[in-house]
Order: C-alpha cells, then sequence, then structure tokens
C-alpha cells in the first residue's frame, strides 16, 4: 500500500492516477484491518489529493480526487473505528467536494460520507 501512495503523490498527472487506481485496488481486495498508523497515512495523502483536484479541472485531476473519495471509502469499511479519529479534517475536506464541478466527484463525496456514518 505504501507503493501505490508514493505514487499517488508523485507531480506526474498520469502516476497520481495510477497510485490512486492501485490504492484503491488494493484496499477493496484486502479483507484486513488497517492499522491506525496506515489508516493516517492514507487519510493525509488522500486529503492532499483532494486538495489537488479542487475545482474539477481539466484532465484527470477530478479523476484523481474521485479516486481517492473512492480509496477512503473502501478503506473505512475496512477500519470504520479508526476513522473516528480524522472526522475532523476528513469530513470539510469531502464536503468541499460535494461542490465539485463533476457530478463523479460529488457521486464519491456523497457516497464516502454515507459509509463514514454506517460505519461509525
Amino acid at each position: 500500500m505504501e507503493e501505490a501512495m508514493e505514487l499517488a503523490r508523485a507531480k506526474d498527472a498520469k502516476e497520481r492516477m495510477a497510485g490512486v487506481e492501485r490504492l484503491h485496488e488494493l484496499l477493496e481486495a484486502s479483507r484486513r484491518s488497517l492499522t491506525p498508523s496506515e489508516v493516517a497515512s492514507l487519510v493525509n495523502c488522500c486529503l492532499d489529493l483532494l486538495k489537488d483536484g479542487a475545482g474539477g479541472g481539466s484532465g484527470g485531476s477530478f479523476k484523481v480526487s474521485q479516486g481517492a473519495l473512492q480509496a477512503l471509502a473502501s478503506a473505512a469499511v475496512l477500519s470504520g473505528e479508526q476513522f473516528k479519529l480524522h472526522f475532523d479534517a476528513l469530513v470539510p475536506a469531502v464536503v468541499d467536494r460535494l461542490g465539485d464541478a463533476k457530478q463523479p466527484v460529488r457521486d464519491a463525496a456523497r457516497r464516502l460520507l454515507l459509509t463514514l456514518m454506517e460505519v461509525t
């Protein structure tokens, strides 16, 4: 998972997108709960990605935001209780994405908020 997060932090948009996709795939396939440090790293990485994709700009930036939201939702299902520690940072960032210019990002943000409510 660490390699996928490193790729998601790359300068190149295609590499960031590949990292986000890989991260989401790993989380979807996982059956184990994440450690507190993994949750913290994932939340920090995804919050940075959400800031990068703010406004639903052109190209793949909105897809990076969408992927980050999807990865967070998958991780919340695995380790919901641990996400409580990060609510103060997560909720405002996710609510911001509800106003994104791109519908897929708004949908992903809504799904993540619902998932967070369900798992906690």
